[in-house]
């Protein structure tokens, strides 16, 4: 099954199931102007609450990430492995300026990290493998006739300019991840084994093997934001 992780929907699956971030964003708001409220009185008071307020939205985040991931791997044997993109690079387009500011205000606050180890772990434990591809064109391509057409993503739409198909972006990115690994898998001829690739000392996932899958990270590593 692919996963498609985003801002507006925190996870999208190549089944057209939405797990949405309306409550996370509305807390993030709420939070936002308290702390822009706080910062104008730079009180001692006001500097001790806007360390409270920014504990609560932590862990507001980080249970909404562990109670998705636990729904994802409790599949009861559904599902047998689990495709991601590959967003390691994520923080780089964003230190390089290749964003405006809105868009790096938006990826600033995306917990897609933290939701990934959650999902890893907790997949490791129930005997579901995860794999992860090239995030490259798997929101502009279409999953049905395979044109990649920037023009035909619309919104939260994608309506393929080329053949007529119409469905969520998110779902249709989704199912792009999860066709990417089965054709990367096929053109290798290699079958999906169950062993973890490297990860660099920086702590980002190295290089993927084809066919190789990852399951755990090694103890020891920081984990890029």
């Amino acid at each position: 099954m692919g996963l498609d992780r985003g801002v507006y929907n925190i996870v999208t699956t190549s089944d057209g199931t939405h797990y949405g971030a309306k409550d996370v964003r509305r807390v993030k708001r709420k939070y936002n102007h308290v702390r822009s409220v706080l910062q104008e009185k730079g009180t001692r008071s006001a500097k001790r609450r806007l360390r409270a307020i920014s504990g609560c939205e932590k862990r507001f985040v980080h249970d909404q990430n562990h109670c998705i991931s636990k729904k994802l791997a409790n599949t009861d044997g559904d599902v047998s492995m689990y495709v991601l993109e590959d967003l390691s690079s994520m923080n780089m387009k964003r230190l390089k300026g290749k964003s405006n500011k809105t868009m790096r205000k938006w990826l600033s606050a995306w917990s897609y990290s933290d939701l990934e180890s959650k999902l890893i772990y907790k997949c490791q434990m129930n005997g579901i493998k995860v794999a992860f591809v090239d995030a490259r064109y798997t929101s502009q391509k279409c999953s049905v006739c395979k044109t990649i057409d920037k023009a035909s993503r619309k919104g939260n739409r994608y309506i393929c300019r080329h053949c007529g198909s119409n469905m969520h972006a998110d779902t249709n990115a989704a199912i792009n991840i999860r066709d990417n690994y089965i054709t990367r898998v096929e053109q290798s001829g290699q079958a999906a084994v169950n062993q973890p690739y490297g990860w660099s000392a920086t702590g980002k996932p190295a290089t993927e093997p084809v066919g190789k899958t990852l399951t755990s990270k090694p103890s020891g590593l920081s984990e890029g934001r």
